[in-house]
Parts: structure tokens; sequence; C-alpha cells
């Protein structure tokens, strides 16, 4: 049984050997995300259904229950579940269990964000930012609407300066600067995008050369900075810092960082100190056979490795593996790694491209970081769907239509 269709989850299920298996798959979502494209869809360069994968097509021989993983009892080998669909409670029993519910932005115990803020992991979350950004602009565009308030209203923050708040930041400016500005002249001047990053630079995961880079461009394409800015609360319209200083926001993006699925805690097995289940090199939870954790919510390594679609695609593909070799009475391997670089689209048609044997920003970074994705994409169906959105979006723009 596998809780959760994540990178971990969804490799691991397309590499099972299915006639060894009875698979199940419990997810409150019935498909798998591309979420390196989340940011782009949000903007609409890319439509939404083509970055999702349905899990009950493309996984054939698993059974999906469309429910949340909210506890077990590792010991009976019993899984505690809620579905998505009212809520109610069932229970599935289990040989092998694999937990790979992946990870939910974290708060950092900064008041308001639930009431205030979007956080940005979702599907519905890219939906909420795609709907927001075009109610502000109709806002805005009231007659009679002082300058001052619509200002207010076209201020779009985003915090975080990791590669997800970077690339939210970037499509936004994009949208704005483009289709928004087309569409709306008279409030082109007005509108902007703040990046706010708690510490004194972007990107820290990053070479510093490219981070620099990406910060420069940033300030020549007219995304405001504020680094070094804490958050210390959310209020309606308005953002305070630790400073004391406070500004004032049209909607507010939060995409500061992650934590794991509340699921891990409640397993009561030993966590890390960001409350990741620790594993061997093997993914297995120690005390507990036949019980596997990969992914965001595991502690796999030492140091254990980021939680990051690179190494949770790894992990599941390595831990299909090692499940096979178990249905043929072999041995199971330790997993090994392998960084295949970071990328980070900036905007303007500019990319961070930071490999191992390469580090290169600009155009030629776009490009490849553009192919890349296009190739990490799991099915054909959707490389043909992402290619042509880009293609449409590049022909006709961007769809403004609100609903």
């Amino acid at each position: 049984m596998v809780a959760g269709c994540g990178f971990a989850g969804y490799a691991l299920l397309r590499g099972l050997a299915k006639r060894s298996f009875d698979a199940t798959l419990v997810t409150p979502r019935n498909f798998f995300l591309f979420t390196p494209l989340l940011p782009s869809a949000a903007t609409g360069t890319v439509e939404l259904r083509s970055i999702v994968e349905p899990a009950r097509r493309r996984l054939r021989g698993v059974r999906v229950v469309e429910g949340e993983a909210v506890g077990a009892d590792l010991t009976g080998k019993l899984l505690v579940g809620r579905a998505a669909l009212g809520g109610s409670r069932f229970e599935l029993p289990f040989d092998e269990l694999v937990i790979a519910v992946g990870s939910r932005p974290a708060s950092f115990g900064v008041p308001g964000i639930a009431e205030h803020a979007i956080p940005f992991s979702t599907i519905e979350d890219a939906r909420r930012v795609r709907r927001r950004v075009l109610e502000q602009y109709a806002l805005a565009s009231i007659p009679g609407t002082p300058a001052e308030a619509a200002r207010r209203e076209l201020t779009f923050v985003v915090c975080g300066g990791g590669p997800t708040g970077v690339e939210v930041a970037a499509e936004l400016h994009d949208l704005m600067v483009g289709e928004l500005a087309a569409a709306f002249p008279e409030l082109a001047a007005l509108a902007r995008v703040v990046l706010v990053e708690a510490s004194d630079r972007l990107l820290v995961s990053f070479d510093g050369a490219l981070s620099g880079y990406a910060a420069r461009h940033f300030r020549r394409e007219g995304i405001e900075l504020r680094m070094q800015s804490p958050v210390r609360a959310l209020e309606p319209g308005r953002i305070r810092f630790a400073s004391g200083e406070t500004l004032e926001a049209g909607f507010v993006v939060w995409a500061a960082g992650t934590e794991p699925a509340p699921l891990a805690r409640a397993l009561g097995v030993e966590l890390d100190a960001r409350g990741r289940v620790v594993t061997d090199p093997a993914f297995r939870v120690p005390g507990f056979p036949g019980v596997w954790a990969l992914g965001d919510c595991a502690a796999v390594g030492s140091p254990p490795l980021p939680a990051t679609a690179q190494v949770a695609q790894q992990q599941g593909a390595h831990l299909a593996r090692n499940l096979n070799r178990l249905a043929r009475a072999a041995p199971v391997r330790p997993f090994r790694f392998r960084s295949f670089g970071m990328l980070a689209y900036i905007g303007g048609h500019e990319a961070l491209a930071d490999l191992p044997g390469a580090k290169w920003s600009g155009r030629t970074a776009w490009l490849f970081w553009r192919s890349v994705y296009l190739t990490r994409l799991v099915s054909t169906a959707n490389k043909v769907k992402v290619l042509f959105d880009w293609m449409k979006a590049r022909l006709f723009g961007r769809d403004l239509a609100r609903f």
C-alpha cells in the first residue's frame, strides 16, 4: 500500500512489478501533479490540466482509494484514512506500507497565513492565484478608484526567495508587463510585484554567482526585492515585518518553505528535527518491518537529502526496484542520490542552470529549462499538451478570462 501520489509515490507505482503485488494507492487527489510547472500554470503559460496525470489512467493495475491517510497502526498493519469526498473514516489492512505523503507549506508560526495568504503547493492554489490576479485588476479598474487604492490592489507580494517563490514572482511579472499591461494600459504604471525574503540572498541552494544574477535581473525587470525582511504577521491587506515596517498588498502568495505532512507525526515513529520520518538508507522505518518512508516526509541519509522533486522521483524508482527484488527473494540495496543539478525560471525568457559540470544563466538557460521540463513530464500526452500550451501562449497570449 502506498500513501501519497507525489513524485515519490507515483514513481514507485510506475516501476512496481504489478504481477507480484496487489497494489493500493491512498491519495486525496486522483492525479499526479508535475509541480515544477505549477508557477507557469498559475499565470496561464500552461494550462492546469496539462500538468496532471490521472492516477487511474496511468497506474493500470493499481487500486486507487481517494482519501487522506491520517494515521496507522504499524504493528497491527492497519492504515487509517479519511475520504476525500464526504470525510468518512476508513481502515485498510496492509502487508507493506510506503509512506510518501510529501510536504505542505510551513507557516513558521507566523500568524495570519491561513486567513490572509495563498499558500503555493497545489493545483487549487495555482487556480486561486490565477483568479485573484484578474480580480485585483478588475477591482483597480473600477471608475473612480483613487490611484493610491489601485496601487494597493495591484501590489502582488510573494513571500519566499527559494525556487518556488522566485518562479512565482517571475511568472507574475511576465503576465503583468505582458498581457495585463496591454489589457489595462491605464494601470500598467501602478502594478508591481514584491518578493520578500528573510535571508540576505535569493536561491540559497544555488551557486552564489547565479543567485546574484537572479537578484540583479529582478531589479532590472522592476521586481522589488525586500531582503532580510522576516514576516512577523499577515493582516487584512497588509504584511507586518519583524522590523515594525508594514507593506500594503492586494494579495500575498506564501512560498517560504515546507514541512512534512501531518501523517508523519501521527505514526509514533522516530522523527528528525524537521519532523520527517527517520529511515535507513533503503527507506525502511526502524522497528517496523514492512514499513517504508521516502520523499519529502522522510529523512534519508546523513545529512538528510533535500525535499525536492528530483530526490523524491529517484527514491520512488529505487524503492520500486527494491520491492521487486524482495518479491524475487533478493536483498535490497541502499539508495544513492545522483544530482542532475537545479534549474529556475527568473522571468523575461531567462533562467538559471546550476548543473554539476556547468553553470550559466540567460536565454540559453531558459531554453534548456524548458527542454528539461518537457522531457521530464511522464506521459507523451502531457508533453504534447505543454508544448502546445507554450506555442499558444507565444502566438496568442495568455488567457485573461476570469471564471
